[in-house]
């Protein structure tokens, strides 16, 4: 996305609802090739959020990707709000748990791939999330890690601290 201003007569809004003409020294906002008044840009983000399920329940849009079977997308702040409701239930996320190892998993380091692929609990996975967002990245998404944090709210038990000998 950007935003520059308008310089040039006879450009119209590419929203299929306005196609309104600019106004010279208007802002406008380009978004995946199309130019939009803000007004406009906003009206579509909120329709997308809302198609996507986002601003909804979290949980029954994370429990319809889990009964469909389907590729596991969900947005930041859904991701967010998924990990808010596992720390209501007192889960304390891991955070970077291999940190000094020269592994890797999904270039975020502090993490090992061998950990991923033999499968996180619900405080790695939050960690895990948690650590691709504050970097700025969205994190890998998978089937079992989603439902290990649908399973752990829906259980509405605290989860069970395991403490090293």
């Amino acid at each position: 996305m950007s935003t520059t201003t308008v310089w040039e007569s006879g450009l119209t809004c590419d929203l299929e609802t306005c196609g309104g003409e600019f106004v010279l020294g208007e802002e406008i906002i380009y978004w995946y090739g199309r130019k939009l008044h803000p007004r406009c840009a906003q009206a579509d983000a909120t329709s997308r959020r809302e198609a996507s399920g986002e601003g909804g329940d979290v949980m029954s849009a994370a429990r319809q990707l889990l009964d469909s079977g389907a590729r596991v997308i969900l947005t930041r702040r859904q991701l967010r709000d998924l990990i808010g409701l596992t720390a209501e239930q007192g889960l304390e996320p891991v955070r970077k748990p291999d940190t000094g190892r020269c592994q890797w998993y999904g270039r975020m380091h502090g993490w090992a791939a061998e950990r991923v692929r033999a499968g996180l609990t619900a405080a790695e996975v939050a960690g895990l999330w948690l650590d691709f967002l504050d970097a700025g990245r969205m994190p890998p998404l998978r089937g079992r890690d989603l439902s290990v944090i649908v399973e752990l709210i829906s259980s509405g038990d605290p989860p069970v601290i395991v403490t090293g000998a």
